[in-house]
C-alpha cells in the first residue's frame, strides 16, 4: 500500500460527506486539527493590500 497524505485523506473524506468529528474518529486524529484544516480550506486568504 502506498503512502497517503493525511490532508488529502481528510479532503477525500470531507468531500464524501463526512463531518469533521467523523473523520477524526475514523482516522484516529485530533478533531481540532481536522476542523482547523477544513476551516483553512473554506476561508479565503486575506489580502493585505
Amino acid at each position: 500500500m502506498g503512502e497517503v497524505c493525511l490532508e488529502e485523506e481528510v479532503e477525500r473524506r470531507r468531500n464524501s460527506g463526512m463531518s469533521a468529528g467523523e473523520i477524526a474518529g475514523d482516522m484516529g486524529v485530533d478533531p481540532g486539527w481536522v476542523e482547523a484544516l477544513i476551516s483553512a480550506w473554506e476561508d479565503p486568504p486575506e489580502d493585505d493590500s
